[in-house]
């Protein structure tokens, strides 16, 4: 074992074998990070070393450094800077977490399978501009597709399962009236894909419950929330349908350890990640211009349409600003 890096919160380091094809391994063992990061290369260990130095010294904590290094000591292979290796989508590494094997059942991160990982969801297959509300009720849901909406999430919360399964039926029944909407439930992907659904978007913590293969097959697109470098990359082993960056700016919706990511984050993430790109939390009428500005297409919007006092109208009137 060679220390990269070592904190009260963990350690960062190099996990040496006598595999060939495994001879250099990445292994983040943090508090909300614990796993294995994918190099398609031998890297540096003082590279390796600076990169997380000069990651935390931009005020990163451990998790994000931990994936920021890796980039930073790819990029000076090719003699590039920290700030331009960041930018360079090639380095951000894929990585593989503890917990998102727990379906495997394996405590050695040497178990989990990355093959099946390879494959890519099918596309989300949207273009231009779009407003992506989240409703939480039937009645909402059909107000949103008489007005246009072309991209649903119906999210249920605190609901029994077989309540869960009849609302989500009743939801995918009701979006088949309309050629043109396109159905994305959260959570319960088996109520999903018994459904019929177009897709289902899924939490980080909801991932590792998630059958994965199955969900592939069944030609569900796959949409994942994701809050920090750390977390961008473990969803990226999954090439899903879309990556969810959030929350852009402070929300009510539930209190959450994450910082906002802000419109430089924002602007950060648009141009390093492959589209598309879905921002969410907090946008609303006053901040809406600043986040066009970032370049992202898709924004997804919960309190500023389910609680307005026409959700109808209130998505006709951020529709019209946001393609304008």
């Amino acid at each position: 074992m060679k220390i990269i890096a070592q904190t009260n919160r963990g350690k960062l380091y190099i996990h040496e074998t006598d595999n060939v094809e495994e001879k250099f391994t990445l292994i983040a063992d943090w508090k909300f990070f614990r796993g294995k990061i994918i190099s398609k290369e031998e890297l540096n260990f003082d590279d390796l070393k600076r990169g997380f130095l000069w990651s935390q010294k931009k005020g990163f904590i451990e998790e994000d450094s931990s994936i920021i290094s890796t980039m930073i000591a790819r990029g000076k292979k090719n003699n590039l800077s920290p700030e331009d290796s960041i930018l360079t989508f090639d380095y951000f590494p894929i990585s593989l977490s503890f917990r998102q094997a727990i379906r495997e059942d394996a405590n050695d991160i040497s178990k989990h399978d990355h093959n099946h990982c390879k494959k890519a969801f099918q596309p989300l297959n949207c273009s231009g501009r779009i407003v992506y509300p989240i409703v939480d009720n039937l009645e909402h849901l059909k107000k949103l597709f008489d007005a246009g909406a072309s991209l649903v999430q119906f999210r249920i919360k605190d609901k029994s399962k077989s309540d869960i399964f009849a609302l989500v039926n009743k939801a995918v029944e009701l979006s088949k009236k309309y050629s043109f909407s396109k159905l994305i439930i959260n959570d319960y992907w088996e109520a999903a894909i018994e459904s019929g659904a177009f897709g289902v978007h899924l939490g980080q913590e909801d991932i590792k419950y998630a059958d994965l293969s199955t969900l592939r097959s069944s030609g569900l697109r796959l949409g994942i929330s994701t809050h920090s470098f750390w977390e961008v990359s473990c969803a990226l082993q999954y090439s899903p349908s879309y990556i969810a960056c959030g929350p852009i700016f402070q929300t009510r919706v539930k209190k959450m350890p994450w910082l906002q990511q802000g419109i430089r984050n924002l602007s950060y993430w648009v141009r390093v990640l492959p589209k598309p790109l879905v921002a969410i939390g907090g946008i609303n009428l006053s901040n809406l211009e600043s986040v066009k500005q970032t370049g992202v297409e898709i924004i997804s919007l919960i309190n500023g349409i389910s609680c307005a006092v026409s959700p109808q109208q209130a998505y006709s009137t951020y529709k019209k600003r946001w393609e304008e």
